[in-house]
This record gives C-alpha cells, sequence and structure tokens, in this order.
C-alpha cells in the first residue's frame, strides 16, 4: 500500500487499557502487511505517564498533543457535550495541519471512538478522505435530540463503522444507520505471547502462595471498573482468598490503601501488557466486574488465551466475550463476588474444566487473523 492510514484516537499507550492494547496490535499487524500508519492522540489525559511527543517507528509515526488535564476527562466523561467540546479541537487542529501539508500521503482517516469520530468526519470533508470509524463501547444512544441527530450524521458520512460487537452494531443501526455499513470486528492477542504455563512456576516467580485460590484484576482503576464493588469483597473474603489486582488510574490511591488494610489484597499498579501472561498463569480466575455497559473486555482474551477461566459482569458485550464452557457471569456485586468465588475456590473440578477449555476457545475466536475486518477497508 503506498499511502498512509491516518489513525485518531484519545485512548493510546503509554495509557494502559484494552483500546490502547489493541491499537498497538493493529499497528503491528498493519505493519507487516505494508500499512503505514500515522497516529494523532493525546499525551495522557487521566493518568501520570508521559509519551514521547514525536515517536518514529517501523512502519509509523505517533503525535502526541500535550493538552489540558486538571482531571477534566473523568470530570466531562458522562456529559456528551462537554466531554466533545474538550477533546475535539486538538485532534482537529492538529490533524488538519498535517494533512494541510501532507494530504497526498493519506488515503484513509480511522478514527477511534466518537470523539475522533467527528474530527474525522470534519477531516475527510476537507480533505477528500474515507471515514472509517471504530466504536469501542456501548454507548446508549438517546432515541432522538440534537446528539442523536450529529451521531447519525457522523456515521453516515463514513465508509464504514466498526462495532467491537453484536449489541454494539445493533444500536449504531436502531439510529437509522444502513445495516450494510455496520460491520462487527473482535479484539485478538499474540497467541505466542498469552499462551499457559504451569501454574506452580508462575506463583513461584511472584512469589505468591502455591496453596491459596487466586483472583486476578487487570485495568484501569476507575469506578465503572467495579473497582468499589470488587474491593468490597475482599473486605468480606475469607483469607484463602487472594486478590491481584493490577492496572492504575484515579482509584489507585484506595486500591493501594486496601491493600496495606487488608492481607489478601496485593496490588501491582500499572503492568505492561507483556509482562501480564505470568500473572494470568498464576491465577485461578480473572475478575471482570464492570458496573457499566463493557465494550467488550480484552482482557478476558488475554487470560482465555493463558488457560485461565473468567468471572465477568453481565453487562455490556461481555456475554458475547465468553460461554458456560470458559466463564461464568454474574450481576455484580461485592456479595455475589464473594459467593462466586467462594464456591469456585471449593470447586476445583470446575475450574480446572473451564480452564482446559479456555485455549481452544481463544485459538478459535481471538486470534491475530481477526485483523483483516478491519484491514479490508483500508485497501
Amino acid at each position: 500500500m503506498d499511502k498512509s492510514v491516518l489513525l485518531l484516537t484519545t485512548p493510546f499507550r503509554p495509557n494502559v487499557g484494552g483500546v490502547e492494547t489493541h491499537l498497538d496490535d493493529l499497528i503491528s499487524e498493519g505493519v507487516k502487511r505494508r500499512i503505514k500508519f500515522i497516529v494523532f492522540t493525546y499525551q495522557p489525559l487521566v493518568t501520570k505517564a508521559k509519551g514521547k511527543t514525536l515517536e518514529k517507528g517501523d512502519g509509523y509515526i505517533i503525535y502526541r498533543i500535550p493538552w489540558i488535564r486538571m482531571n477534566l476527562f473523568l470530570k466531562f466523561e458522562k456529559y456528551p457535550f462537554l466531554e466533545f467540546i474538550y477533546l475535539f479541537p486538538g485532534l482537529f487542529i492538529f490533524g488538519f495541519l498535517y494533512l494541510l501539508f501532507n494530504s497526498q500521503k493519506i488515503k484513509t482517516i480511522h478514527s477511534q471512538g466518537l470523539v475522533a469520530g467527528a474530527v474525522g468526519l470534519f477531516l475527510g470533508k476537507i480533505f477528500s478522505k474515507e471515514i472509517i470509524i471504530s466504536t469501542h463501547s456501548i454507548y446508549d444512544f438517546p432515541k432522538a435530540g440534537l446528539y442523536a441527530s450529529f451521531i447519525k450524521y457522523m456515521f453516515n458520512g463514513c465508509k464504514v463503522i466498526l462495532c467491537l460487537s453484536k449489541q454494539s452494531r445493533n444500536e449504531v443501526i436502531n439510529l437509522g444507520i444502513s445495516a450494510e455499513k455496520v460491520r462487527v470486528f473482535t479484539y485478538w492477542v499474540n497467541q505466542k505471547i498469552f499462551r499457559p504455563g504451569r501454574k506452580d512456576e508462575a506463583r513461584k516467580n511472584l512469589g505468591l502462595p502455591l496453596n491459596k485460590f487466586i483472583c486476578l484484576f487487570v485495568g484501569r482503576l476507575v469506578k465503572v471498573k467495579g473497582i468499589n464493588e470488587l474491593l468490597g469483597a475482599a473486605k468480606l473474603m475469607k483469607k484463602n482468598i487472594v486478590f491481584l489486582i493490577i492496572g492504575d488510574g484515579p482509584m489507585a490511591e484506595k486500591v493501594e490503601e486496601f491493600s496495606k488494610k487488608y492481607s489478601n489484597i496485593l496490588f501491582y499498579g500499572k503492568t505492561e501488557n507483556q509482562k501480564l501472561p505470568v500473572y494470568y498463569k498464576a491465577a485461578d480466575v480473572l475478575i471482570v466486574p464492570s458496573v457499566h455497559e463493557e465494550g467488550f473486555g480484552r482482557v478476558i482474551l488475554e487470560s482465555l488465551s493463558c488457560g485461565t477461566p473468567v468471572v465477568g459482569s453481565n453487562r455490556g458485550a461481555i456475554p458475547e466475550a465468553i460461554n458456560d464452557k470458559v466463564g461464568i457471569l454474574i450481576k455484580v456485586t461485592p456479595k455475589n463476588i464473594r459467593y462466586i468465588l467462594q464456591k469456585l475456590s471449593r470447586d476445583t473440578r470446575c475450574v480446572k474444566k473451564m480452564s482446559d477449555n479456555a485455549r481452544s476457545f481463544a485459538l478459535q475466536h481471538y486470534s491475530s487473523k481477526n485483523v483483516k475486518d478491519i484491514i479490508q477497508y483500508y485497501e
């Protein structure tokens, strides 16, 4: 491919999260197929992490825009209009300036999420570029009103909308968008990095007890990920069940306080994605206790690839990511988390059966072949 893809996104590394890792995977697999990427994003708006303002690699260039923080991203997250006003200008201005001098280098604009989608729409109209929008969440769009009308206008103006789940696709179609334009894609993981291994060796490497039931959480430390419910369950739990919590975010201090107070909570903070497999292998189960409409939950794919079953919230697209052969769905409350973990800690046969099924399930559904569902629209 002679021309590059302009990738517009708010979430990106060094932030840690499912979308961030997915975009790394997309670039990696795309470069293998001779696709070049120009990425415009912000310096992290939630965490204290900081990346290079200009980063060049094999087949990609990343521009990170310095932007006002003051915890505004989290404050505006529940208010789409304010979030739009906050996030739109930087991506638009810098994207416009880039295309003003480099338009001939770009064939396609691929936007991640709604704000980047709006930026991509306007830039595409100005510079006559094809627009692709990927959604990574369940948005619960209103059925009418100015907001719904604008989202519909935006989706109608792009080449294709790539949704991370069937539920997401349905809500886009229900806006009145042609079903032919709305497609589903699925995350994938590197099956050579995320693969099963011996649990006892993983625990020895991490200095973890060999004789206790271990529940792992990996994700952003924010309320919507169910952190309060998870900590509430840990308080109620017997000491034979240990919680490993990995991640970063506004609730990191609270998690750290709990880990000092309760011996069955171990907090590891931010951990690079490629270092996660040993934690998945050490755990008996992964828990995904989201209390919002989770888009898909990439950590589910990583965990299953390592042979570790999942206890997940019954919300959003999580039910699409697992079945009863590799995981269990629950309504997330502290008491429900405690109940299912205590039950699984006693029922080792059930855990082993799900574990035995997990790897083959991941190979079937979450390998790098899924990248074709995206890059076909670049060509």
